[in-house]
């Protein structure tokens, strides 16, 4: 268990939740960027094969993609991508094979350091500047579900719909082209790389309703394959009915004084029991949910007035202005008033 936890720690890829919460881009394989090794992160990512024949692994199973696949990776699930080297192996899940036999987990290959966040980046360091690839092209997006503008039980049903798919059989995290095109999957991904490719006004918000679309259709494709997602996504995690509501209210109250062991008392919980539940349903602990949202008022107000730290501080529910320069400076690496030179008014 232990060598696991140890693996996981080195496996681990930064990914900025404040700052870029989505990211949709096309992939084009290079030497510089290519084989992924194995890896994990927050945040769920969808991969859309466009050319090429890959060889892709989510936890310990593995998939083999050809042109117009998709595969969906779960949150905190080591994954990597590879070029296959046969292309006669069937496409979808290759139920004989396990992750740990596959050349990126057997190979000593050292992926680049990100020292700053203590993680890696999951490309090789060791490339070699005449190495040929195959041409492999691919479609990326990859975002934090609570980017989603859109209502939290919404976030928690497909959370909860996609940890249990995978655990139930892996294979249903993979889709077919023919499956992609039935449900106009693989259009909604081109509509996210183009809104996130030309920034125009409402991107964000655009790419919010694409995202649930897309998740939409993913579990209708799910329910159809007959799947108890109703079930799984409605039962109560709790005794108490309100808790799956506690992110609605953590919203309503950001800018009032919040503590972890204040809102459990209110559920009538106990401090640790609250904060299992709470990172079980929303995929990350209270106090992160807390201060990612005032932070997330607190960028508004950076970058749409001239307000001082010390009202800011006081309007988005930090102590003081020091709390909130601490608290800014751990999520972005900067200052606030830096980030407002860089990105607000000057």
């Amino acid at each position: 268990m232990q060598n696991q936890r140890n693996a996981m720690q080195n496996q681990f890829e930064y990914t900025d939740r404040l700052n870029h919460p989505m990211e949709a881009f096309f992939h084009d394989a290079a030497p510089d960027n290519f084989p992924i090794l194995p890896h994990w992160h927050y945040f769920v990512e969808i991969i859309h094969l466009k050319k090429g024949y890959t060889e892709m692994t989510c936890g310990d199973s593995v998939y083999v993609l050809r042109p117009g696949d998709m595969i969906v990776f779960c949150p905190q699930r080591v994954h990597s991508i590879d070029v296959l080297s046969g292309i006669d192996t069937p496409a979808g899940l290759q139920s004989d094979r396990r992750a740990s036999d596959t050349k990126l987990f057997q190979k000593n290959a050292r992926p680049r350091n990100n020292i700053e966040h203590h993680a890696i980046y999951p490309v090789p360091t060791d490339v070699a500047a005449d190495k040929k690839l195959p041409s492999i092209h691919y479609e990326v997006l990859k975002f934090d579900l609570n980017y989603l503008q859109t209502n939290h039980r919404f976030k928690t049903h497909f959370s909860r719909a996609l940890t249990y798919v995978f655990e139930n059989s892996p294979k249903n995290i993979y889709f077919s082209a023919d499956t992609l095109k039935t449900y106009g999957m693989d259009h909604l991904m081109e509509q996210c790389i183009y809104e996130m490719e030309f920034a125009k006004y409402g991107c964000d918000v655009a790419n919010s309703s694409l995202i649930a679309i897309l998740l939409t259709k993913m579990m209708r494709c799910w329910l159809s394959l007959g799947l108890p997602l109703n079930d799984i996504m409605w039962e109560t995690i709790s005794d108490h009915p309100a808790f799956e509501e506690i992110a609605t209210y953590i919203d309503e109250h950001y800018n009032e004084s919040l503590r972890v062991k204040d809102l459990a008392n209110l559920f009538g919980m106990s401090y640790s029991y609250f904060s299992k539940l709470f990172r079980q349903t929303y995929n990350q602990s209270c106090k992160e949910y807390i201060e990612f949202t005032r932070l997330n008022h607190v960028l508004d107000l950076l970058r749409f007035t001239h307000l001082d730290l010390t009202y800011i501080s006081q309007e988005t529910g930090f102590s003081d202005c020091s709390h909130l320069i601490r608290t800014f400076k751990k999520w972005t690496g900067t200052t606030p008033m830096h980030w407002r030179k860089e990105n607000g008014y000057r």
